[in-house]
């Protein structure tokens, strides 16, 4: 023992001699503390699965087609309200199983006529007066079992109603405990100024009760109260509130661009979860936030100039001092183009680039030539070439590229960013945030998994959701999950400066609670070509509520609603225990650590506990914090 004390105080004594004659050596930094073991024990409490939502596909019954722009798409947007919702669901296109497997249906599609037989709407009848819920679109039938169903007895239709209002003394329920902001009071249809809309049917009520008006004042979404249970219509089609939108074929009835809040298609899901939570005692669903936050600030980066490669330093080096992994968007203009852009991406910049990743950003493409035009897939087709062939050019004053390629700008700017780099490229973010209908099968053909090519506003949804192949109603869906971003340093009516920089994190923190209200991340874009836009970012990251809203990377978000859309949970409620417990397979929860579930109660009280439990009855607690009043995140 004493041999090694001795030899300690050699070492220590040469090591004060070797610092005091030379330059202080760096502070050995600490090891990072390994994540506490999950232990899993055996429960032995029973499994009895709250019935949960079924989705009954109705597509058939109506003759409809899924690749249709007429009549196709209700069912994938009917699913994507439930993904969104986060609710537990299965799809059927049995009547009787979704009412003997289910507390709540939700229709796919519209009530025609013929959709069904006067034997099975007395069926859906005594199981609504029972204590059964419906949520149904467009009810366009006029029976007598119809009108004692849905309390509906005629619907007109049109497609000249603008936006539908919920009704003021409805605003305390329930169902629109989401609609608390003022862009939250309507939702948008269509352009009047442009005089195009959706599809709306106009209801005649016989003992429905008004939810929402059109502006023409007829009712827009009716309940009908029966017994124990409720039937919801809406006087629309899923696909056109929920598709359309997502195609950007919505009329232009985003009512906001870009810094604004534009929750419209949003409505629908948050709707539809309220009516399940309403329904429970106790109700569980997939939170659309990660690690028990109620939000989280996304922070990226277009570096689309020499000045932001020279610049985008005080960024980075701003992040990684607070443990933020910024995405940075790199555009690879590596030639001069006379009269638009410099050569900027050349070894200065590539060698910035490189301190990016060993600072541990994350890196996507902002495309080679940013141009201005590149929605125009007739001066942009589909067409291979290669970094030293490549030299599209773009003329400022008539406006228009020549020798452009979707290909060359989306899928040869990752191969050079992956070459020069050494990294994996997972990201892509057009110019101008300018869609084609090329780029989501060159993504897709590239290896991208994430994209980010719209505005939350433009497509008037805050989630992400899944491209289709050639933008269109037809196209399958791509592999590539589309994430909008929510506000920028691009502010058209009041330009962003060095002197009202100051000014602006107020306008992204008043967009990030309204985001937040909703459980939705916020994906903030700033270009890095001025010392004050860190600064900027810096302020509105001071001011966040750190316990609400947590800092995450784009890609870790991807992954994470990646994951949360492939996990699939069923839950229960032992009374005598207080006790939840929410199951899924252990392989789906180890995907993904990061999954929080909201608990809500009707009774306002936080369960005794909250458990995964998986396939072999194994259990693991929760973390839980309350929310709002009923409300509990529950995370690991």
């Amino acid at each position: 023992m004493k041999y090694n004390c001795l030899a300690k105080l050699i070492l220590c004594t040469l090591l004060f001699c070797a610092c005091s004659d030379s330059d202080p050596i760096e502070e050995e930094i600490p090891p990072v503390p390994e994540e506490p073991k999950i232990e899993w024990t055996h429960d032995a409490d029973p499994f009895v699965r709250v019935k949960g939502v079924a989705l009954l596909d109705l597509t058939s019954r109506n003759g409809e087609m899924e690749d249709s722009s007429t009549d196709g798409r209700n069912f994938y947007s009917a699913g994507y309200i439930l993904e969104v919702a986060g609710i537990p669901y299965s799809t059927t296109q049995s009547i009787e199983e979704a009412l003997d497997g289910s507390g709540m249906i939700l229709f796919s599609s519209p009530v025609k006529e013929s959709t069904f037989t006067a034997e099975e709407l007395e069926q859906l009848t005594q199981w609504v007066m029972a204590g059964g819920v419906i949520v149904a679109p467009a009810c366009i039938a006029s029976s007598e079992h119809v009108a004692k169903l849905f309390g509906i007895t005629a619907a007109s239709y049109t497609k000249s109603r603008y936006f539908a209002s919920w009704e003021d003394g409805m605003m305390m329920e329930k169902e629109l405990e989401y609609m608390d902001e003022p862009e939250e009071k309507d939702f948008s249809l269509g352009n009047e100024r442009l005089g195009m809309a959706i599809k709306t049917y106009g209801y005649t009520l016989s003992t429905a009760r008004v939810l929402a008006r059109f502006n023409t004042g007829e009712p827009a979404v009716t309940v009908n109260e029966m017994d124990k249970g409720r039937v919801y219509s809406f006087g629309l089609l899923w696909r056109d509130v929920i598709q359309r939108s997502q195609l950007n074929k919505d009329f232009s009835a985003q009512r906001s661009y870009s810094n604004d809040f534009e929750p419209s298609a949003d409505a629908f899901p948050l709707f539809v979860r309220s009516v399940y939570t309403k329904c429970k005692e106790v109700s569980v669903w997939k939170s659309t936030i990660p690690d028990g936050y109620q939000s989280v600030l996304i922070p990226t980066h277009d570096c689309d100039s020499r000045t932001a490669f020279d610049e985008m330093h005080s960024m980075s080096d701003y992040e990684k001092s607070i443990g933020v992994k910024g995405q940075y968007f790199l555009t690879t203009h590596y030639y001069r183009d006379q009269s638009y852009l410099s050569a900027f991406y050349d070894e200065s910049a590539v060698n910035n680039a490189q301190k990016l990743v060993k600072a541990g950003h994350t890196i996507g493409s902002h495309s080679v030539g940013h141009f201005p035009d590149f929605s125009d897939t007739d001066r942009f087709p589909i067409v291979k070439t290669t970094r030293d062939a490549y030299k599209a050019s773009h003329n400022i004053q008539t406006g228009i590229t020549t020798g452009g390629s979707t290909w060359a700008e989306v899928a040869l700017s990752k191969e050079i960013l992956e070459s020069d780099l050494g990294n994996q490229v997972r990201s892509f973010r057009t110019g101008h945030l300018l869609m084609n209908k090329h780029i989501p099968i060159v993504q897709e053909e590239a290896g991208y998994s994430f994209s980010s090519c719209y505005g939350a506003g433009d497509v008037m949804t805050c989630f992400p959701f899944l491209e289709r192949i050639g933008n269109e109603w037809s196209g399958r869906h791509s592999k590539v999950l589309q994430m909008p971003l929510h506000f920028s340093d691009v502010i058209n009516n009041s330009p962003m400066d060095e002197t009202n920089w100051h000014e602006k994190p107020d306008l992204w923190l008043k967009i990030l609670n309204k985001l937040a209200g909703n459980y939705a991340p916020a994906i903030l874009l700033i270009h890095p070509n001025r010392e004050w836009k860190m600064l900027a970012e810096k302020l509105l990251v001071d001011r966040l509520d750190r316990q609400a809203i947590g800092l995450y990377n784009f890609e870790d978000y991807g992954d994470f609603w990646s994951a949360r859309r492939e996990l699939v949970f069923e839950f229960t409620y032992v009374a005598k225990k207080d006790k939840v417990m929410i199951r899924a397979n252990r392989a789906d929860f180890d995907k993904n650590g990061h999954l929080s579930f909201m608990v809500e109660t009707e009774s306002g009280r936080q369960p005794s506990e909250i458990v995964l439990v998986d396939e072999n009855a194994f259990s693991l607690p929760l973390q839980v914090k309350e929310v709002a009043p009923g409300k509990f995140l529950a995370y690991r």
